[in-house]
């Protein structure tokens, strides 16, 4: 849906969870072996993200967060 300033919201819930995406990469680094590269989580989480943004219906009055 779009706002009133043609701004997507979905494009905004993007830009608000992006930086914790990124976080949450950094900090399973630790846990994983070397091979595994923070650019490769960031990526995953990214697409796990984009894909929870598709599917959230605002309809359901529950938050993005839930």
């Amino acid at each position: 849906m779009y706002t009133a300033s043609g701004k997507s919201e979905k494009s905004d819930l993007l830009t608000q969870y992006m930086p914790m995406v990124k976080r949450l990469a950094h900090h399973m680094m630790g846990r994983l072996p070397p091979s595994v590269e923070e650019d490769d989580l960031v990526q995953a989480g990214m697409i796990g993200l984009l894909d929870a943004i598709s599917r959230y219906d605002e309809a359901q009055s529950a938050q993005f967060e839930a």
